[in-house]
């Protein structure tokens, strides 16, 4: 809907700022299907007072040239077309444009126009050049709307003819040039021929409108100059004083801000400063005890005997565990601590004896304790996997 409703103030906008000239002045307006068409406008006799934005104008109202330049230098040839531009016969009312379509090394394209007897307006844009926007490769426009004429574009040039005893054909015209013609579109129809100018307007690169402004003479009285001056003046005081103010109100709460939030950024830093000091320790602490056993590991080895057997001596010599102690059978006692994953090499110092309580024995074994660490050395999968 949002869409819709731009599309339409759009082309509201056009109908209101684009008028089409050719004998007889012509506004765009919009049909009962929302669609462009031309309708006449009455003639104003002041033209000051309706001077319009862009206005289109007839192939009948202007002659059109495509040259090719042996200048590959864009600055001499703006300075040389200047100087035949000044050379011809200026008539009253008239004024030439042109549009450096292509440069290459040492060859450029120029299209010219000469406009003759038009209304004023501040942009007078072509009929012929809007059209061949419109336009594909090979493709020739056959019009008989307001003038009979055929219009072409081939290789970045305009190329029109009005209609002649002569000239009476799409493909006598094409031929005239030079130019391949494999499809014709015939436009007879008032709303179909603004439609096609009106697209050709929205393809026209923006960037070629300047070539097309023309300043309207006697637009503006030495009265009327000064009264604008003094309202441009006033308007553009008030802006600095808005945009002054504006901006003192601003840096003032921006100041006022920063002075609020200065007591909780200061606190965010030190809170920041006591984060790195806890995780400069709190790393220290793991690196100490990163190597350090969480308990003995002798009392895993120890904790399952206490259900089937009695210790009575626990010492360590030369680098390995001996328990003295009673069982009902010593060789459980035994099994019990070859279970153990953290023991190695366990056996009896001593065969073991019956007594009155059971068997006495001596056991001896050694202990690894790489699963006992606070972070447990991960196995060297290498080695396992051999």
């Amino acid at each position: 809907m949002i869409k819709s409703k731009l599309t339409l103030w759009i082309k509201k906008w056009l109908c209101k700022n684009v008028v089409y000239y050719s004998n007889a002045p012509y506004k765009f307006a919009l049909n009962g299907e929302q669609k462009f068409t031309l309708v006449p406008t009455p003639v104003v006799s002041d033209e000051s007072k309706n001077t319009a934005l862009i206005q289109i104008v007839g192939r009948i109202h202007y002659s059109e040239q495509s040259e090719n330049y042996p200048i590959g230098n864009k600055k001499e040839l703006v300075n040389l077309i200047k100087i035949n531009n000044s050379t011809v016969n200026n008539e009253p009312n008239t004024h030439n444009v042109y549009i450096i379509k292509a440069l290459e090394q040492d060859q450029s394209k120029v299209t010219h126009w000469r406009f003759t007897g038009v209304p004023k307006a501040w942009l007078n844009l072509p009929e012929t050049l809007l059209l061949s926007q419109t336009l594909k490769t090979e493709q020739v426009i056959s019009s008989s709307v307001f003038a009979a004429m055929f219009v072409t574009q081939h290789q970045q040039s305009v190329f029109s003819a009005l209609t002649s005893p002569l000239v009476n054909s799409a493909e006598r015209f094409a031929a005239m040039f030079g130019i391949p013609c494999k499809h014709v579109i015939n436009i007879s129809d008032p709303a179909q021929y603004a439609q096609t100018l009106i697209k050709g307007l929205q393809a026209q690169p923006k960037q070629q409108l300047a070539a097309f402004f023309t300043l309207p003479s006697g637009l503006f009285t030495k009265a009327q100059l000064k009264k604008s001056a003094i309202i441009f003046s006033v308007f553009f005081g008030a802006y600095v004083a808005l945009t002054s103010g504006y901006l003192m109100y601003k840096t003032q709460s921006l100041q006022s801000e920063l002075a609020q939030n200065k007591g909780a950024v200061n606190q965010a830093l030190t809170t920041l400063e006591q984060f790195q000091t806890s995780s400069d320790t709190l790393k220290t602490l793991q690196s100490f005890t990163q190597s350090q056993q969480i308990s003995s590991s002798l009392f895993f080895v120890l904790h399952p005997l206490f259900l089937s057997a009695e210790l009575s001596n626990i010492r360590f010599e030369e680098g390995r565990y001996v328990l003295r102690g009673t069982a009902d059978k010593a060789t459980n006692a035994l099994q019990i601590i070859i279970n153990n994953p953290r023991v190695n090499n366990a056996k009896f110092d001593y065969p073991s004896r019956k007594e009155r309580r059971g068997e006495s024995f001596v056991i001896s074994f050694t202990l690894t304790t790489l699963q006992d660490q606070s972070m447990p050395i991960a196995p060297n999968t290498t080695r396992e996997a051999k």
